[in-house]
């Protein structure tokens, strides 16, 4: 079996742009959280105490945000049941109104009805006094 002479890719390194230092704190934030040991070196504490930090501040904000929506819904909460209340306000009064009137209506007719019975009354009283008269003048 014959080996063959092993390539070699050459690729061009910049160190000018970032360090070796910078590329671990990068990768370091796309990782999660690892947790601090006392024998970590200082440049591990460092870019931990940072991690930890830069989630904190995120959290931060990102509690401020759900802070604010939620007052946001909160608001538009109490806002409909403001109109909910003022709408119903509205249609009490109205039909508080159509109660009257019609309680005023049944009145009038309670009225008119006790109105008739009386004139009921009378009118047959004239009936039958009127029928006393002729019974006795039919019977001559």
């Amino acid at each position: 079996m014959m080996f063959e002479d092993p390539v070699h890719y050459h690729l061009p390194v910049h160190e000018d742009v970032l360090s070796p230092s910078d590329i671990d704190e990068i990768l370091s934030l796309l990782q999660p959280e690892l947790p601090v040991h006392e024998s970590t070196s200082g440049s591990e504490t460092t870019r931990l105490v940072f991690s930890l930090e830069e989630r904190k501040r995120r959290r931060k904000i990102s509690n401020r945000e759900s802070a604010r929506r939620s007052r946001f819904r909160q608001k538009k909460h109490v806002d409909n049941l403001t109109e909910q209340v003022d709408r119903l306000k509205v249609e009490n009064r109205e039909l508080k109104n159509r109660l009257c009137v019609v309680t005023h209506h049944c009145q009038a007719a309670q009225s008119e009805t006790d109105r008739l019975i009386l004139e009921s009354i009378v009118l047959q009283q004239q009936l039958a006094g009127l029928c006393q008269i002729l019974n006795p003048m039919q019977l001559q």
